[in-house]
Order: structure tokens, then sequence, then C-alpha cells
């Protein structure tokens, strides 16, 4: 691929990169890549947590307030 192929589409694909010279255009290129992986970070750790929670975590876990013990509050 052509060196101004790829400059063209690094400006397609970077958002707010269309007019900006090459070496702005690089240095664009890499923040968003950075931005990117922090997301990527981001909803991996928020898909962690939503598993925890959906299998015996904090919501809907069975864990919870309890009064007194099973054997003291068996009023049969």
């Amino acid at each position: 691929m052509a060196l101004g192929r790829k400059v063209r589409e690094l400006r397609r694909l970077v958002p707010g990169a269309a007019v900006l010279p090459a070496e702005r255009l690089l240095l664009r290129t890499a923040d968003y890549i950075v931005r990117l992986r922090v997301r990527v970070e981001l909803l991996r750790a928020l898909s962690e947590l939503i598993a925890v929670t959906n299998h015996g975590g904090i919501i809907g876990g069975g864990g919870g307030h309890h009064d007194g013990d099973d054997a003291t509050s068996n009023n049969l």
C-alpha cells in the first residue's frame, strides 16, 4: 500500500483528522489509539463486573441481610 493511500485511510478512520497535515495526523492517530485502548480496558472491566454480579455477586446473589442465625430464628 502506498504511503499516500495509507495517509488517506488514516484521515478517513481517525475522527477530526480529515484536514490535518501529515505530522499532526500521526499525532492524532497515536492519541486516538491510546483512547481506544482505554475504552477497551474500561469495557473489559465493566464486562467482568457484570459477569460477577450476575453469577452470585452483589446483585441478586443470595447474599444480603439476615436477622439472626438459623438455629434461633426458627419459630415453629
